[in-house]
């Protein structure tokens, strides 16, 4: 079997693969081929009456006999195999042999150059050093840069506790800021904003819903509710997370692989210490962004205008200044790889007819057009190992501003609610 290796369009190479063995098999193929040959037949017949001493037939014959004798005719079976996800290898039976043979010697050499850059990269001493979590080979593009992005982004699923979390920060949190319970500026660089906010004034109240029901209930009270339902929520966001950067990757599969790919990228960008829980980061993100919300959708239950404007300022501020950014990743993200994945498959799926061309031509013609089609391959196989070397250098750069992005002063670093907004717009920034 000749492997034939993807990144992130095993679904269509196999179509592709697919298409030529059923077209090259089919009726009205064997009309054209027929018809090639024969036009062929009259050109080099005529050539050969003119100029019989550059034997311009035999030479245009014997080219037609290998081509369709050792390129098109032996049938191969041709494995895809994706290298950005856990797919199982694709298996395309009666594959043209020169088809499956110029693909498969051409992958082998871009994914082995690509594989040698990765593992290289990954021995190196110090921050230069390449997380194995973070390499093109294994997620694509700028994985760890996504991931910060998309973890800044979280929110609680579960709409019942997001209320209560919005609803006790407001009721309790707020004014404990506000007399000094808890310190302002602890609680602004603070890495765990959850343990700060475990020791509410018994005085203030909250509300909790349980199954439908409302209840008031001291805030002490109310927190240790919500830290017993905090894991579960937590869960639920991890595998809505893990879901949506692993599609490749089953369930199951996932869920166990995105703890480690968290802890990679906040280590590697400096945004966690060595030994930080995946999750940890989750919860931290999705409390500093219900705290961001809870002034918004307060005000909007209290009708409170100067608050709704303020809010409503903030959201536009923030978006506009986003927006070119994440407009740009995206496009970046979703188009690089998209066009080498078209040529790649307009390359494979143009063998039928360059078969076709190329018996039109014979002796040193024949030569060089098929040539010209195997340097295709070749070129197009360069595109990953490039690739791997563009990852490495946008995680590099992308690291020392994530970390300038999270300092918190006196040498600490971290996501806090006084960094969280540097380094979201750092992250899609970078990305761009």
């Amino acid at each position: 079997m000749y492997e034939i290796y993807s990144y992130g369009n095993s679904d269509a190479l196999f179509g592709i693969f697919n298409a030529v063995a059923a077209l090259v098999g089919a009726n009205g193929y064997t009309g054209a081929l027929a018809i090639t040959v024969t036009a062929g037949f009259i050109t080099a017949l005529l050539a050969y009456a003119f100029a019989p001493d550059k034997l311009n037939g035999w030479k245009w014959l014997a080219g037609v006999v290998l081509i369709y004798s050792v390129l098109l005719v032996p049938r191969v079976n041709v494995g895809i195999v994706d290298k950005l996800g856990n797919q199982p290898v694709k298996v395309v039976a009666n594959v043209p042999l020169g088809l499956g043979l110029l693909g498969h010697f051409t992958n082998v050499v871009g994914n082995t150059l690509t594989e040698l850059f990765e593992t290289a990269l990954q021995v190196i001493p110090g921050d230069g050093a390449l997380p194995l979590e973070l390499s093109y080979q294994q997620h694509g593009l700028m994985f760890g840069t996504r991931l910060v992005k998309e973890t800044r982004s979280v929110v609680f699923l579960d709409p019942a506790f997001r209320t209560d979390l919005i609803n006790f920060v407001h009721n309790c949190t707020m004014f404990d800021l506000a007399d000094g319970t808890v310190d302002p500026k602890a609680f602004a660089t603070s890495v765990d904003v959850w343990t700060l906010m475990g020791n509410p004034n018994p005085a203030r109240f909250s509300t909790l819903t349980t199954n439908g029901n409302v209840d008031v209930q001291p805030c002490p009270g109310v927190y240790v509710n919500l830290s017993a339902r905090m894991p579960t929520a937590i869960d639920r966001l991890r595998e809505h997370l893990a879901y949506a950067l692993n599609v490749g990757l089953d369930p199951a599969n996932a869920v166990a692989a995105i703890n480690g790919e968290i802890e990679t990228a906040y280590i590697k960008n400096k945004l966690a210490n060595a030994g930080v829980a995946a999750a940890d980061i989750l919860r931290q993100n999705a409390l500093i962004n219900a705290i961001g919300d809870t002034s918004q959708i307060i005000g909007q239950k209290l009708n409170d205008p100067a608050a709704l404007l303020l809010g409503a300022a903030r959201a536009q501020s923030s978006a506009s200044t986003n927006l070119w950014y994440i407009a740009s990743g995206r496009m970046a993200e979703q188009a690089l790889p998209l066009v080498r994945n078209v040529l790649e498959a307009l390359i494979y799926a143009l063998f039928p007819l360059v078969l076709l061309l190329v018996m039109l031509t014979s002796g040193r013609t024949t030569g060089m057009a098929l040539k010209a089609y195997a340097v295709a391959f070749i070129w197009i196989q360069l595109w990953p190992p490039i690739y791997a070397i563009f990852n490495y250098m946008g995680i590099l750069a992308t690291a020392k501003d994530l970390a300038a992005a999270a300092d918190l002063g006196g040498g600490l670093r971290g996501m806090a609610l006084q960094t969280a907004a540097g380094i979201y717009t750092n992250a899609i920034s970078n990305q761009a």
